[in-house]
């Protein structure tokens, strides 16, 4: 389906209209005319949630020194080098690493199947256990992986790309990302009017993220934006390595890049990753649930 010209002119007029009113009138890219801001086909790629939190707090770090191996052998197989890392293990093995503080096995299988949606090729598969993991190239430059390990500014925009759909709701949510190095789709994605957040990875130690919210998801939320993208991202909230940075628009580590709307950002030097979602209210805006403390004995 093609993007509409009409409304991508139309969203320049707004935008020059807005710009013309002082910076308080823009919200750089999330228009206060939502339905103008529909018709702007934003150039980026769509996927669903499909990590927990648990699963992707397990295994982040296996994962980002998998990537810095070549995935495939000559044959089509799966690294042993990879295998030996244990995403891929099964929980009938020796689990090493994948257990979580109560001893149970957690599987790093979702991670690894998003991780190749991330960065393999689109309709490039592997398969291993009988089961097949197929690429959807979201990642620019990372379709390498098959044969070589990732730079390290590619490897964090696959992990970024991860990051993007870990939350313990993995059904029925589906994020749009954008950035200056994530793949075009082709999609219209007129659905996706709600900036959430850059997300900008570093796996040069253990594995640590820096989030810069919107304006309007800081606006918009129900609790604290902090708060609420902790619980979305976070299993340990106090441990995940997750750096609240505060307002992308207003933040002088953040520049942007690309065309007005386009969700690309650069903060400090670094090409990172935005998240744009259907719901101005999504789920980890709504305070969490308290359990009511238990009367004590009469």
């Amino acid at each position: 389906m093609k993007r509409s010209v009409f409304g991508l002119g139309m969203v320049m007029a707004v935008g020059l209209l807005a710009a013309a009113c002082g910076p308080e009138s823009q919200l750089d890219g999330e228009l206060a005319g939502p339905g103008l801001e529909a018709m702007a086909g934003k150039p980026g790629s769509e996927d669903t949630n499909g990590t927990p939190k648990l699963a992707w707090d397990t295994w982040k770090e296996p994962v980002a020194r998998a990537l810095r191996f070549p995935l495939l052998n000559g044959d089509g197989t799966i690294n042993q080098v990879i295998l030996d890392l244990w995403i891929l293990g099964d929980p009938s093995g020796d689990g090493a690493g994948g257990e979580d503080a109560g001893g149970e096995w957690v599987s790093g299988l979702e991670v690894f199947d998003h991780t190749v949606r991330c960065a393999l090729a689109s309709g490039t598969a592997v398969t291993h256990n009988g089961k097949s993991y197929v690429g959807r190239g979201m990642v620019g430059g990372a379709s390498v992986w098959t044969k070589q390990g990732l730079p390290e500014n590619v490897l964090n925009n696959v992990l970024e790309c991860v990051i993007a759909f870990v939350n313990d709701k993995t059904d029925g949510v589906n994020v749009l990302l954008t950035g200056p190095n994530v793949n075009d789709d082709k999609g219209e994605h007129a659905e996706f009017m709600f900036g959430e957040a850059v997300w900008c990875a570093n796996a040069t130690g253990p594995v640590a993220v820096d989030v810069y919210p919107t304006r309007s998801f800081v606006r918009g939320c129900g609790v604290d934006a902090k708060a609420a993208l902790e619980q979305r991202y976070c299993y340990e909230p106090e441990a995940c390595n997750l750096v609240y940075k505060g307002i992308v628009e207003l933040n002088e580590e953040c520049v942007r890049v690309g065309a007005p709307g386009s969700g690309q950002y650069k903060c400090n030097g670094q090409a990172c990753t935005m998240t744009w979602l259907k719901d101005p209210d999504p789920e980890w805006c709504v305070p969490p649930a308290t359990t009511p403390p238990t009367p004590l004995p009469q």
